[in-house]
């Protein structure tokens, strides 16, 4: 409990907030923050002190969690209601990763086996997801691929697709025509043009593509003539000007400098067309960790920043950056595997690695990052897990600009505790975001912080503020750990890592996942559905201008804070 909490305990009942009379407003919520300000360097190894100043506001931040990913759309059910997670709220793009071929499953023919017939296309699963995106008030973001059928020879890498090129790039050309034709006719060239387009996933990424030798040279040739065709086609049916880019992995070295393609589109000629500079929008990366005790060796924002160089080297001073793929890849081992199902632990360290990567997206000036889960069931569908709810305030900081912030700090070893502010100027909000970080899943220390915010705008006025604390108390998963070791049921009762969030999936022990539906899923399900724990209280702003918050947050939590004048 903060001491927000412990002083207002008596006014306010779990996860909802009661207002305090005119008394406890003028005086008791001030005389709170004091107490807690003057007291905030003794009680914790790690302490936080922001200053922001509400007048200095620079770019605004946008949708950093606007975008998710789709292993596979052929075998992913579209839904508008699920058991919670409403995604519709901030997300404004789905992805559909290697999208148009590789294996026979996804391979949008009538018969993906006949390779001596190449264009009987059937476009009607990819139309038919198009439209569940849409459904789902999103946009398409469709990863263009190699079909398997186009290669008399194949090689199957590590991710179950062909990795060679087409061999007879005409033909791709064509398909790649055929399906922008088949989305325009379904859905209106206008609509279509709206929507994002990308050539591959991790181009550089051996196991997804590369030339019969397998050489970096002739690898890099192969994927610039498919990145060509692949625009000629797109452009051919949509227009110029369209939204299309690339995805590298680029945090980790592949078979060639994925860069390189940012002097081919900036220097190069088209091989289909003819045309120079060759149109590219956005570069995006994946960024993973280790494992929750192993971060990456390069930061993302080194991740971006050589990326970034580059383009600014050749030109290309208008790309968008984002992060196509990523967060966590392993933790402990299930039966078969430590790989974490869409990539994201359970445990409320998920909560405060999300708010950190938000502070880096905005440090770094980082677009958006693509998640693949918020979901016990993946990314659309199930209840919502506790990276749900960082992700909902998150979004609420979309059309806020960045404020300029002043930090001292103390910070206990290996922690990283850290803080966003913002205001929004339509709503005139003043947003703060905190949390308490370590690399460590067991990690259990606390850490003070404290906000002196300078809003002269708001001097002599009455304000609300709402504070929103995520922690250990709101996350159904720490239940589960502990209903976990009462019943017995052991790590390899899973074939992915046990630490996975998405509980409704990579069960292999019937028995144990016939318990959890009938026993424990309800339990889980109800607290995931409580709102977080809201704390509403007013205050006056005094003549100087200044407000000031301070609460201690508790190990991987996070806090947000939304503040707001109260029209008289």
């Amino acid at each position: 409990m903060n001491r927000l909490e412990r002083a207002f305990a008596m006014f306010k009942t779990n996860r909802s907030t009661r207002r305090l009379n005119a008394f406890w407003r003028a005086s008791m919520f001030l005389l709170l923050f004091g107490f807690a300000a003057s007291s905030l360097y003794a009680a914790s190894p790690t302490v936080l002190r922001v200053n922001v100043d509400a007048t200095k506001r620079g770019k605004t931040i946008g949708n950093k969690v606007s975008t998710v990913n789709i292993w596979q759309f052929q075998t992913f059910q579209f839904q508008s209601e699920d058991e919670g997670a409403n995604l519709s709220e901030f997300v404004e793009h789905v992805q559909f990763m290697q999208a148009t071929g590789g294996n026979a499953s996804r391979d949008l023919f009538l018969d993906p086996n006949n390779r001596d017939v190449v264009d009987d296309y059937d476009f009607e699963p990819l139309l038919n997801a198009c439209q569940g995106v849409l459904n789902l008030g999103a946009k398409p973001f469709i990863k263009l691929s190699v079909p398997d059928k186009f290669s008399k020879e194949t090689v199957v890498d590590g991710f179950g697709v062909n990795a060679l090129p087409p061999d007879d790039y005409e033909v791709y050309f064509r398909y790649v025509r055929a399906m922008a034709a088949a989305l325009v006719e379904r859905f209106g060239r206008d609509e279509v043009r709206t929507w994002g387009f990308g050539v591959l996933v991790e181009f550089e990424n051996a196991s997804w593509f590369h030339d019969k030798a397998k050489s970096p040279e002739g690898s890099r040739d192969a994927y610039f003539k498919l990145y060509d065709y692949s625009v000629a086609a797109l452009c051919d049916q949509l227009g110029p000007d369209i939204w299309i880019g690339a995805h590298a992995m680029a945090c980790t070295e592949g078979l060639w400098d994925e860069r390189e393609l940012l002097d081919h589109c900036a220097k190069g000629v088209n091989a289909k067309t003819g045309e120079s500079p060759i149109p590219i929008k956005y570069f995006a990366v994946s960024f993973y960790d280790d494992a929750p005790d192993r971060p990456h060796p390069l930061t993302l924002g080194e991740t971006v920043a050589r990326i970034r160089e580059r383009a600014n080297a050749v030109g290309l001073t208008d790309l968008r950056f984002g992060v196509d793929e990523g967060r966590i890849l392993a933790s402990r081992k299930g039966k078969n595997a430590g790989d974490l199902t869409f990539r994201i632990v359970g445990q409320t360290y998920q909560a405060a690695f999300d708010a950190r990567i938000f502070k880096i997206l905005i440090d770094s000036d980082i677009d958006y990052f693509s998640a693949w889960s918020y979901s016990s069931a993946g990314p659309w569908g199930g209840y919502p897990l506790i990276a749900y709810r960082v992700a909902q305030n998150v979004a609420k900081f979309r059309n806020a600009k960045i404020l300029s912030v002043t930090e001292e700090k103390t910070l206990a070893d290996g922690v990283d505790c850290d803080a966003v502010a913002a205001f929004d100027e339509g709503s005139e909000t003043l947003l703060l975001m905190a949390y308490n970080f370590k690399y460590d899943l067991n990690y259990d220390q606390t850490a003070d912080v404290a906000f002196d915010v300078d809003a002269p705008f708001w001097k002599g006025r009455r304000v609300k503020v709402v504070e929103t604390t995520i922690d250990d108390k709101e996350n159904f998963f720490c239940d589960w750990l502990a209903d976990k070791e009462r019943l017995q049921i052991p790590d390899d009762a899973f074939s992915w890592s046990p630490d996975s969030g998405n509980l409704d999936i990579g069960w292999i022990a019937p028995e144990y996942k016939s318990l959890y539906d009938k026993e424990l899923r309800a339990k889980y399900l109800e607290k995931a559905n409580l709102s977080p724990r809201t704390l509403e209280l007013e205050s006056v702003i005094g003549e100087d201008g200044r407000l000031s918050i301070a609460t201690t947050l508790s190990r991987h939590a996070v806090v947000f804070y939304a503040v707001t004048p109260i029209e008289e």
